[in-house]
């Protein structure tokens, strides 16, 4: 009896449970608590045959958050400050900065003629000459170097009319790009300048004599670093301007042929030079050996006697 009274209990719980899940499926889709869309695509349909898509629910519409007003201002002036300073270095500078500079070897017939010319064609060009050096060979034959310094868009030309003085023997030309460097000098002397007005603006505010003396110490160094950027950017623009050519003029060495009499008596010179100027170095080094030798030969020959008469006449 017993065995059967648990079969029946067990069989009525299952009986009250699918009778409160069919209760449970039969009620409307609002009185039913949260569904699980992990599992199931749809909700349960009323007459068990499947899923039905859950509705649509309509998105929340977001709400922008303005910023604080203090920020935007901020932010702003810091934009159009980058702004101004990137335009004003890429719009004014863009153009490369180049200083060109060539050297030229050439073998002329007469001296003076043609460095009269390369006068006269620097000066047909606007340039001017920078540097100038000449002199005579042992063989009677003049050279000279000569350094000038002509317009960037003559420095083409100049070379040209130059090679016609005579025979080039060598030819060279470079470029060197700082353009870089001329903007990095450029934004370093905006940044001085504006740091140096606003030095002054602080020094109206100053209160007291310390205050001053600190203040003009400042000034004084910002100065300082304007004045060194600003001749650097000046020596570059003038290097960037005027090109660079250094000519070198000579006459050719005239062709002789000798029996060589002259070097023999040149190198038996040289010999002679050689063995007497030797000797008076071995002399240097012999002569404080020889007088103390000559000390120790005194004392031996001299005082070693005296000495040893006294004795035994004691």
């Amino acid at each position: 009896m017993k065995k059967y009274s648990k079969v029946a209990v067990v069989v009525l719980l299952c009986i009250l449970a699918a009778s409160a899940g069919f209760m449970l499926a039969s009620l409307p889709p609002g009185s039913k608590g949260p569904t699980d869309y992990s599992q199931q695509k749809g909700y349960p349909t009323g007459g068990g045959g499947g899923f039905a898509l859950p509705p649509e629910l309509p998105m929340p519409t977001p709400v922008p958050r303005a910023a604080p007003e203090p920020v935007m201002p901020r932010y702003a002036e810091k934009t159009m400050s980058v702004g101004t300073h990137e335009s004003r270095y890429s719009d004014a500078d863009t153009e490369r900065k180049i200083i060109q500079r060539a050297s030229l070897s050439i073998e002329v017939e007469d001296f003076q003629s043609s460095s009269d010319a390369v006068i006269n064609i620097v000066e047909r060009y606007n340039g001017f000459i920078s540097d100038s050096h000449s002199y005579v060979t042992d063989t009677g034959r003049k050279r000279g170097d000569i350094i000038i310094r002509v317009p960037t868009d003559k420095f083409l030309v100049v070379i040209a009319e130059m090679e016609h003085l005579g025979t080039v023997k060598s030819k060279s030309t470079s470029g060197e790009d700082i353009t870089e460097e001329y903007i990095d000098l450029k934004a370093r002397l905006n940044n001085s300048e504006r740091q140096e007005q606003r030095l002054l603006e602080i020094m109206d505010m100053a209160n007291n004599t310390k205050e001053v003396l600190e203040v003009e110490r400042e000034i004084w160094r910002v100065r300082t670093e304007i004045e060194r950027l600003t001749g650097r950017i000046k020596y570059l623009e003038n290097r960037v301007e005027l090109a660079t050519i250094s000519v070198s003029l000579y006459e050719p060495e005239p062709i002789t042929h000798s029996w060589g009499i002259r070097d023999a008596i040149r190198s038996a010179f040289g010999g002679f030079v050689s063995v007497i100027r030797g000797l008076i170095i071995l002399v240097g080094y012999a002569l404080p050996i020889l007088i103390l030798v000559g000390l120790g030969w005194l004392v031996k020959s001299k005082l070693m006697p005296r000495l040893r008469r006294k004795n035994k006449s004691k």
